[in-house]
């Protein structure tokens, strides 16, 4: 699932590629993406210009001006491409290589025709993800957004906070902890693997017996994880690609995601992957100690 990083990278390629372009059209192929009225889109969206895009955790906000907003919640297997007269264009406005499968695309579920010959697809193989329409200050009326907990980059996200959200858990396993957008917005399996490594903190401790050092190291390490994360374009497996519609590169760096039977690169212990909370969860026995 495209995660804080992932949603991120494509955020910045939107805002590049389709700021200030107006809607023409919109074609909905898959009503269970996009479940609202025909009528309801072409008076909401068709006609409107994109005035901003945003993202609040995983999902991208693009605000529409003299009008609400259109929510994108790409989910697991949601990509979003935007092309000019047919040919996808990256977020310095250069076509990609011609081995680039074109748009639309099979599993295209929702297309917006905008101005200047562009087009933006949203598709989705295993159909997990949404598109819905909210108001002009969605982060306090849609009740998804509304749920979520602060943005972990922001100044809104500091040890206090993380401490309580921590003590409201306190006998959860900390990953899952992580885990709930309503604690912290954007963290999924991968970064939470990542972030604990990286703190040396078990992802089976309970929330409520980490020590006030350990949740400043927490805290620490899921800026630094995030924020390395978003400088590498994200992680790609799945579905999700980068804004060159490439392969983005945070793997190369994980130190503990997907890497189970290789060598922690803090100690050399091998890294081991078990369950915690339900979740495939890899971790280094020695680093992180239970």
């Amino acid at each position: 699932m495209p995660e804080l990083p992932e949603v991120e990278t494509l955020r910045r390629y939107l805002s590049t590629a389709i700021t200030g372009r107006s809607v023409v059209s919109v074609d909905v192929l898959d009503s269970r993406i996009f479940a609202a009225p025909r009528e309801v889109i072409e008076d909401e969206v068709a006609g409107h210009r994109i005035g901003q895009v945003a993202r609040r955790g995983k999902v991208l906000i693009l605000f529409l001006q003299d009008s609400g907003s259109l929510l994108i919640h790409p989910r697991m297997t949601g990509q979003v491409v935007v092309t000019c007269a047919g040919v996808t264009v990256l977020a310095g406005g250069h076509p990609t290589p011609s081995l680039l499968q074109p748009m639309p695309g099979p599993t295209t579920r929702v297309i917006l025709r905008l101005d200047e010959a562009a087009t933006l697809h949203y598709n989705d193989s295993r159909r997990f993800g949404w598109l819905r329409l909210a108001s002009d200050r969605p982060c306090a009326d849609d009740p998804f957004l509304r749920r979520l907990g602060p943005e972990p980059l922001t100044g809104a996200f500091t040890t206090a906070v993380l401490r309580e959200g921590l003590a409201r858990h306190a006998r959860a396993p900390v990953k899952a902890v992580l885990l709930n957008q309503a604690v912290v917005a954007g963290i999924g399996n991968v970064y939470a693997d990542e972030c604990l490594h990286h703190a040396r903190i078990h992802p089976g401790w309970r929330a409520g017996d980490l020590s006030q050092r350990e949740i400043r190291r927490l805290h620490a390490a899921i800026q630094s994880i995030l924020g390395g994360a978003i400088a590498t374009g994200g992680t790609s497996f799945a579905g999700y690609v980068n804004d060159f519609r490439g392969w983005a590169g945070y793997l190369d760096h994980a130190e503990v995601f997907r890497r189970q039977g290789q060598p922690c690169r803090v100690c050399g212990t091998v890294i081991i992957r078990a369950k915690v909370a339900g979740r495939g969860t890899s971790f280094c026995p020695h680093c992180q100690q239970l």
